[in-house]
């Protein structure tokens, strides 16, 4: 799940994650703790400009959220992510990267509660997407998505997932927009997929917020989070955010599975 970038194309940014972690269900946390070791806290991002209401917000945008718990095989091996719900019947998009290769897949709603299994209805690896369709749950709310390519540089957002795979309510955090329209490669297992059209922000993100949500200051959805990287040091055997987060853009992300409803 980690690899180097291409500096050619990430211009010696440094080490390119993505950000779903593999661990032992019993062991995560220790297993979190060892493989975030990407960045120090507090480097490497700008301050965000003033606009964002973290608790209002998360508040708005929380419930429309889960918790991907995925199981790799008998012994029970685990990748842990996060996905986007996009109908009330329980459609949920996250990256291909967090369901790979998997024999059950789980969500929690809203990072809290039973979790509730869920069929994986289209994959497209080229373009590290999923869809997977909840079962057994009640109808869900939603997430509202950016209908329009108006977001612009500078532009505040919050990036919300199951960082570090801690049980919880998705964890929000506060950055703004650096780029639109990279060229992105980063790696999934032994390969690696070169995405085009993508958004680069600044925001401290975790393990497990893969699948996560990329929202403006309206609580819309404008892109999903895939990847991260950082070239500031963290000590061996600490939890260290990524402070750059590369995220496909939502409406590239719906049309390329096929899913006509934005």
């Amino acid at each position: 799940m980690f690899t180097r970038p291409d500096r050619g194309k990430w211009r010696g940014r440094g080490r390119l994650r993505a950000l779903a972690r593999r661990g032992f269900p019993l062991l995560i946390a220790v297993q979190v703790g060892l493989l975030t070791a990407a960045g120090a806290p507090g480097g490497g991002a700008a301050p965000a400009p003033a606009g964002v209401s973290v608790a209002r917000v998360s508040r708005q945008v929380e419930p429309s959220m889960v918790d991907t718990i995925t199981f790799t095989d008998p012994a029970g091996t685990e990748i842990l992510g996060t996905g986007i719900i996009l109908s009330a019947t329980g459609l949920v998009l996250t990256d291909y990267h967090v369901i790979r290769d998997d024999v059950y897949v789980g969500v929690r709603v809203g990072g809290t509660g039973e979790v509730h299994p869920a069929e994986v209805v289209v994959t497209d690896p080229d373009a590290d997407l999923a869809l997977l369709q909840i079962q057994d749950a009640a109808v869900l709310r939603p997430a509202e998505l950016a209908r329009t390519s108006s977001a612009a540089i500078g532009d505040p957002i919050l990036a919300i997932g199951n960082a570090r795979g801690l049980g919880r309510a998705p964890e929000a955090v506060r950055g703004h927009l650096v780029a639109l329209d990279l060229s992105v490669r980063y790696g999934i297992g032994s390969g690696t997929v070169d995405l085009a059209g993508m958004i680069e922000a600044a925001a401290p993100i975790f393990a497990g917020d893969s699948g996560g949500a990329l929202v403006d200051a309206t609580g819309r959805v404008i892109g999903l989070i895939a990847a991260g990287s950082d070239d500031t040091p963290c000590a061996p055997e600490a939890v260290c955010p990524l402070h750059i987060v590369y995220a496909i853009p939502i409406h590239a992300a719906l049309t390329r599975i096929g899913y006509t409803a934005l």
